[in-house]
């Protein structure tokens, strides 16, 4: 560590006394010098800028790091949170409190020099702001060396340029050992204006507490000179009294709190344990004081871990923090699960932004919409006291407010190959407002979804929403419900079939016109459509097309039709980022593709100027369309369809058809045989039904159900069992159910003729229903499943 700060100016990172044990156990001495011929073995001229997040994952055992929650961040997405964050490189404060082997930070640095690059800046007062501008902290202490040498490398051309021109560019690397949630520090005292307290519990001596003037520990290259003197007086028996002498310590208050301290680094010397104190001391207050400058933008990946991972003594910290500190502390059925992520999250808001201060942090999916996290996406956290029983108080002594609504969330789940950590990921963006209830704003509603391929130019970003599962998915039934396709504009998808005027009809081809309906809307309403009007197109292309308009109960009418950029007999989206509307045209018809680029010259030409949507990402919004296509294929287990209805009366039915597509306007669920089908479009269709999920729903005009689909399976409507028999006499009575529908559904064809639309069939099947025995028995068997 001495030769390096000698060679080059930079201290900290190597630390003897964090290195210098081996050379006092048996065989230190052989240990170290077939160390250093290993590393004598590369030529650490070339490394590359990862070098040490590689040489972190390899030396640090998986077992290791995964018992602190640790995942490295995958470069690609690092850069793109940087860039997402740091608006103004040159003049924002950055921390990563989670730093591990340095990953943001070396993004961080990197984008900084960027910028300085086309500033003004001399190069002394680059990398004077270099080091005040982007820190790191760590728990562990091998990621915080390898953190601060990727620091050095990554600042190697500012610390360079100032060298060539004459100037010292010696000094510290501003990556520190400690734990960002400071929970190992006297909480009496943590905030107190003086001084700043760690306890450490060791099996012999019981509780240690090292007291710091908070006056002394601001001053951060006394601080470390100091107590770097002071450990090295104790070891070689001199007063180390006297370095507060050497350092210009004077005030009374700062000399009787370091004395006491001083004392207890005695004592420990006496009692064996002395090696890293100074080390250990000089990094560990290093939080609190960057907490009192706060930052303008936190970044990083926090530790992914539940509370029932750590330690005793630390669980209950982290439990009391989240419970009481913030009010997050979901508890119940889910504190199995509690996560530590969000807590980090939430104490690096209060502890290190300041306020307008921006924040974001690579976090599980389950952030997004798990139960656990439901307190925590309100973005208000409160402190409450405790009552004398040792209850959580309902005043609130203080609110930490944060705007989830300031950017986004990344919703990370879409991306594949998804490996990058072991669970689906995403990311939060927030922004720290006023101590207040009213400015915060809860993490919900729209999303940013990432989809294609990990780490290349083919990843699309998608709007998204939340669906929070804390409040919905009861029934099991809730993982298997997806929506159908969103193939809008309409007119430039559906499609009638025409007559062929030419003398002969080409082979496996069908002509169409653009089929007009009520809720076409403008522009695409009043388009010339021309170009695409009789039109000839290959069969493979057209596809069947089920919408609400195609759904009564227990049944299915005619489908329309829509030309798709989809092979009827291949079902995969013929992907091309760079081609028109991100469709590769090899993967389409010869006459398609005419079809294809002249409807995306439309959408381009004519959809709002906000819309940043590409033609395939409007049709495959959310991976609606893809979904559908991922089940023709793999359709495994789940081979049968149920339709529901998305709103109004709760409606269902089985698709018989295999190759239809399923509209937007419609709900699809898989089942694994036909009698769990009728099992579920039985209970979806009934009265019960609908009597159970109205009160949990907001009626429209009309009085009906609205937004069905985001309701229906908070009800606990359990997976069909065979071995169920009320699971089996709701099936049979689904199947009887249908059948009478069948007949009575032929009927009124034969009565009505063409004036039979869907409205009159609905009505007119629901009156049967209700008198028929083949709906009492369902509504018999549905209501023992579902009491009131």
């Amino acid at each position: 560590g001495e030769r390096l700060k000698a060679a080059t100016g930079l201290s900290g990172i190597i630390e003897s006394d964090f290195f210098a044990w081996p050379t006092e156990v048996s065989g230190g001495d052989a240990f170290i010098r077939s160390l250093a011929q290993l590393v004598a073995r590369f030529d650490w001229r070339s490394a590359p800028p990862d070098v040490a997040a590689n040489l972190y994952q390899t030396v640090i055992p998986a077992d290791e790091r995964r018992q602190l929650g640790e995942y490295y961040t995958p470069d690609w997405l690092a850069q793109a949170m940087t860039r997402e964050l740091i608006a103004d490189p040159l003049n924002q404060r950055v921390l990563d409190p989670a730093c591990g082997s340095g990953t943001f930070i070396v993004e961080a640095v990197a984008h900084f020099l960027a910028a300085a690059a086309n500033s003004n800046l001399e190069p002394k007062e680059i990398l004077d702001r270099l080091r005040n501008a982007i820190v790191g902290i760590d728990v562990h202490p091998a990621a915080v060396h390898l953190a601060r040498a990727a620091w050095a490398i990554a600042a190697k051309p500012a610390i360079s340029a100032v060298v060539e021109a004459g100037y010292d560019a010696s000094g510290s690397v501003p990556v520190f050992l400690g734990d960002a949630l400071q929970l190992g520090y006297r909480t009496d005292e943590m905030f107190a204006r003086h001084t700043v307290s760690i306890e450490t519990r060791l099996e012999e001596l019981g509780s240690v507490i090292l007291a710091f003037p908070m006056t002394l520990v601001e001053r951060a290259n006394v601080f470390d000179s100091l107590m770097s003197q002071v450990a090295s007086d104790i070891e070689q028996d001199y007063d180390p009294i006297l370095a507060l002498e050497d350092h210009g310590i004077t005030d009374a208050n700062e000399r009787a709190i370091l004395t006491d301290t001083i004392g207890t680094l005695q004592r420990l010397h006496r009692e064996g344990r002395n090696h890293i104190w100074a080390y250990y001391t000089r990094n560990m207050v290093r939080p609190v004081a960057i907490s009192r400058s706060k930052v303008d933008v936190v970044i990083g990946n926090p530790p992914w871990l539940n509370y029932n991972q750590t330690s005793s003594i630390l669980r209950e910290e982290l439990r009391d923090q989240s419970w009481r500190q913030y009010g997050i502390w979901q508890g119940g059925r889910y504190a199995s699960n509690q996560d530590v992520a969000g807590l980090f999250f939430t104490r690096s808001v209060d502890l290190y932004l300041r306020d307008g201060g921006v924040i974001g942090m690579v976090l599980p999916h389950s952030a997004l919409q798990s139960g656990q996290y439901s307190k925590w996406r309100t973005g208000k956290w409160e402190r409450h006291p405790l009552t004398p029983k040792g209850n959580l108080s309902k005043k609130v002594e203080r609110t930490l407010a944060a705007d989830f609504g300031y950017k986004f969330a990344w919703d990370l789940e879409r991306l594949e190959p998804n490996t990058f950590f072991p669970v689906a990921s995403c990311v939060v963006f927030a922004k720290r407002t006023a101590e207040n209830p009213e400015s915060a704003v809860a993490l919900a509603g729209t999303v940013e979804q990432w989809e294609g391929k990990t780490d290349t130019d083919d990843v699309r970003r998608v709007s998204g929403e939340i669906t929070d599962t804390s409040v919905s998915g009861e029934s099991p039934y809730a993982d298997y419900a997806r929506q159908g396709a969103s193939i809008r504009p309409r007119r430039l998808f559906f499609v009638d079939e025409t007559e062929n005027t030419a003398f002969v009809q080409a082979g496996q081809t069908i002509t169409v016109n653009p089929r007009r309906g009520s809720q076409d809307k403008a522009p695409w309403r009043d388009l010339d459509l021309t170009a695409i009007t009789e039109q000839t197109i290959e069969s493979r292309h057209v596809h069947d097309v089920y919408l609400n308009e195609s759904l009564v109960p227990y049944a299915i009418l005619q489908p329309l039709k829509a030309v798709l950029p989809v092979k009827r007999d291949e079902y995969r989206i013929p992907f091309d980022l760079d081609g028109p509307g991100s469709i590769r045209m090899g993967g389409l018809e010869r006459l398609m593709r005419g079809r294809w680029q002249t409807i995306n010259r439309m959408w381009e030409d004519n959809k709002a100027a906000a819309n940043k949507l590409n033609l395939l990402d409007r049709i495959d919004y959310h991976g609606v369309l893809s979904s559908q296509l991922d089940w023709w294929r793999h359709s495994g287990r789940r081979p049968i369809r149920v339709v529901q209805s998305e709103g109004g009366e709760p409606t269902a039915a089985i698709i018989a058809n295999d190759d239809a597509m399923i509209d937007e306007t419609l709900y699809w669920i898989t089942c694994r045989n036909m009698l769990e089908a009728h099992y579920l479009v039985a209970i979806i269709n009934s009265d019960a039904l609908s009597d159970a999920v109205n009160p949990l729903t907001v009626p429209n005009w009309s009085g009906k159900t609205r937004h069905l689909h985001k309701h229906l399976w908070k009800l606990p409507i359990p997976e069909f069992d065979l071995a169920n028999a009320l699971h089996q006499q709701i099936g049979r009575a689904g199947a009887a159910a249908a059948s009478g529908v069948s007949q009575r559904l032929s009927q009124l064809r034969a009565e009505r003729g063409h004036r039979l639309t869907v409205t009159i069939a609905r009505r007119e099947l629901r009156a049967w229903l209700r008198n028929s025995e083949a709906g009492a028995a369902v509504e018999t068997a549905v209501k023992r499943l579902l009491p009131p």
